[in-house]
């Protein structure tokens, strides 16, 4: 675009300056995903894929999450998702979204996997520390596991504007240290 500058800044750098960061991923998994759609779709005698398409809720796609099936499937291929997957049981979207969410470094630093799971299997009761955070919370059953959490909750719970709550969140986004 005329005008337009791209830069690559450590993201750090570009938020001290108040730019806005954007990360381009260039995912080898959808590459692969492109490659085979292009094979299947270049076949004379096979029906044209088509991603749109495809059923959000597909009972034996489901049954193959829930039973951990699902070495080199992107995002749920690793040890730990395996092992949450039977413990979790997505059924729907959503519960995808969460089972992807659940196994990174935020939740499980901060010990939220166990307390999630056992709420959703009904070994725990759903609770929220003040009553200002059961609308934020109450898709993932009182837990924080998405980091616009973090910020909804500073904003609804101390009154925080989206920016304060952003400060706050940054420095829990990584566990690296910065250097001055």
């Amino acid at each position: 675009m005329p005008g337009r500058v791209v830069v690559q800044w450590d993201k750090e750098d570009c938020a001290d300056m108040g730019l806005i960061k954007v990360d381009l991923l260039g995912l080898g998994m959808m590459s692969a995903l492109q490659d085979a759609l292009t094979i299947i779709n270049t076949g004379a005698d096979t029906p044209r894929v088509d991603l749109a398409q495809l059923p959000q809720n597909d009972p034996v796609v489901y049954h193959m999450l829930q039973t951990a099936d699902t070495v080199g499937l992107f995002q749920v291929e690793s040890r730990a998702q395996m092992a949450t997957l039977p413990r979790l049981k997505p059924a729907c979207f959503y519960d995808l979204v969460v089972q992807v969410a659940i196994i990174r470094p935020g939740p499980i630093v901060g010990q939220m996997v166990h307390p999630y799971l056992d709420r959703r299997a009904g070994r725990e009761p759903v609770v929220y520390d003040h009553p200002l955070l059961e609308p934020v919370l109450k898709r993932t059953l009182g837990v924080p596991l998405f980091q616009e959490q973090l910020l909804r909750m500073a904003m609804v719970v101390a009154g925080f504007t989206g920016g304060q709550a952003e400060d706050l969140r940054r420095p829990w986004g990584s566990s690296a240290p910065r250097s001055a």
